[in-house]
């Protein structure tokens, strides 16, 4: 087969496999944006210059040999015990640069954020209005509701929206610390909506 028919035939399959594709639906999930947004300001950036862990607690349970010597005799036994610590999300300083904004976001009634995460852990807090927090990757779709001078922590895995579900509008204001060097404009990430939430755009 000379090179310009394998070409053209490269060419007859690779069309032929995405018309097949997109005929069965084997599309990209799209992104949910958010909607409602009636301003949302960075109002200050910064770098850390401080060394910090930011983390969730966890309880470990540890395992350990110990020999107890008794009469002259040797007694080995395991012993198991618990061990407060944490886990850790992200680490700055060190060696590890970090920067930090603050940014603040009103969403009208109905509004919402989108369901979306952030490259970095998440402090919010809830300056007016009220807010409900939808949780994606877990089995239920419980949303939690936040009232004026409340907060809550996000890790950045974490795929969430916040949408407003009140008569007035939400004022927020998000903390965030990020991988150095992450522009304002990758503060957020769009993410598909959620098996777990199929009625929550």
């Amino acid at each position: 087969m000379s090179g310009k028919l394998r070409a053209s035939t490269q060419r007859i399959l690779v069309l032929g496999l995405v018309a097949v594709a997109l005929a069965f639906g084997a599309v990209v999930a799209s992104a949910t944006p958010p909607a409602g947004i009636a301003g949302g300001p960075i109002l200050a950036r910064g770098t850390a210059a401080e060394t910090f862990v930011i983390g969730t607690p966890q309880t470990v349970t540890m395992t350990k040999t110990v020999k107890i010597k008794v009469a002259g005799k040797v007694y080995t036994r395991r012993v198991k015990f618990q061990v407060e610590t944490v886990q850790r999300l992200m680490t700055c300083g060190g060696g590890t640069a970090c920067d930090t904004a603050v940014q603040q976001v009103t969403i009208n009634p109905g509004g919402h954020t989108g369901w979306h995460n952030h490259p970095g852990p998440t402090l919010v807090a809830i300056a007016q209005g009220e807010g409900t927090l939808y949780h994606g990757g877990g089995t239920d779709c419980m949303g939690h509701k936040f009232a004026g001078s409340s907060g809550f922590f996000q890790p950045s895995a974490e795929v969430h929206n916040l949408r407003n579900e009140g008569s007035a509008p939400l004022v927020l204001y998000a903390f965030y610390v990020l991988p150095s060097g992450t522009p304002s404009t990758a503060i957020r990430t769009d993410q598909p909506q959620p098996s777990n939430c199929p009625a929550i755009p």
